[in-house]
This record gives C-alpha cells, sequence and structure tokens, in this order.
C-alpha cells in the first residue's frame, strides 16, 4: 500500500519538488525558471498540493516517476494559481479579439467548460476552435501558449491536432 507525498509548486505551475517530506532538500522558496514563490497547499482551505505517489520496499520509500500538476484543489476544488492566471490570461486575450459580447460570453464559457475539463469540454473545444480562427486565426499560437499546461490531453488534440 503506498500514499501521496506533498509537492511544491511555483505560482506559475513549475513542479519545484514533488515529495516534500521525502526529499525536503529539493524544496525552493522561490522557482529556479522563473523566479517566483512557491506553495505546497492550497491558498483556499491549506490541505497539501498532491505530490508523488510512493511506497514502501524492503522499508524503503519509493516514488512514482511522474507527478501531474493539478489544476484544482482536490479537497476545495478551487483552481490553484497558476489555473487562475492562465484563465485570467485566456480571457484577457479574448477581449483582445474584437467579438461581440454574445460571442465573446460564448468563448468565456468554452475556456472554463476547457479549463475544467467537463463532458461538455470536446463540443466547446470545436465551439473554442471555431470562434477563434474566425476572429483572429492569430490567437489559437496564443491561446495554445497560455492553455497548454491545463488542458486534458484529449482536449488539446481537438483544438491542436498537429
Amino acid at each position: 500500500m503506498g500514499q501521496y507525498d506533498t509537492a511544491q509548486i511555483c505560482r506559475n505551475g513549475h513542479l519545484i519538488n514533488s515529495a516534500i517530506s521525502l526529499s525536503p532538500r529539493r524544496s525552493k522558496q522561490f522557482c529556479d525558471q522563473c523566479g517566483i514563490d512557491t506553495i505546497s497547499n492550497c491558498e483556499h482551505c491549506k490541505a497539501g498540493i498532491r505530490g508523488a505517489f510512493y511506497y514502501f520496499r524492503l522499508n524503503q520509500p519509493i516514488a512514482s516517476t511522474t507527478t501531474p500538476i493539478p489544476a484544482f484543489c482536490e479537497k476545495c476544488g478551487k483552481p490553484f494559481p497558476w489555473t487562475e492566471s492562465r484563465w485570467d490570461a485566456a480571457r484577457d486575450l479574448a477581449d483582445q479579439l474584437g467579438l461581440d459580447i454574445p460571442e465573446r460570453t460564448l468563448l468565456e464559457k468554452s475556456i472554463e467548460e476547457l479549463i475544467r475539463g467537463t463532458p461538455k469540454a470536446p463540443a466547446e473545444a470545436m465551439r473554442f476552435k471555431n470562434i477563434v480562427e474566425r476572429a483572429a486565426p492569430w490567437a489559437m499560437e496564443a491561446f495554445n501558449r497560455i492553455l497548454i499546461s491545463v488542458l486534458s490531453e484529449p482536449v488539446k488534440r481537438l483544438i491542436w491536432p498537429a
């Protein structure tokens, strides 16, 4: 039987330490990729951020090899800072597309469904792609850079198949 350790992630979503209990020396106050401060607990409910899964073999901890960076807290459901900042950036980019209010509202709803990964995400991926490509084809690459780390793999392939 195993358990999850707590991860340390910077506010921009860079993984710093996937197992702070097992490897406390790998923890850092600031990210070496972007310089922003790090967190290991949800800022809303204070639950630890799920990190590496590990189990013991011959009394030695064995950690999993990959630790996904979660978009939302598993205890309270609130978005982590890296998710919030990407969501804000996507809304800001949507503002710059010059859409009318109804179409912009549809685009923002699509972005939310995509980030949350709801059952509507595949249909919303097609709506998102359609709106953005009609409004400003140049924006697809910008949205890719903003959203790529918080979308599921199937949704990414629907929007950016290559």
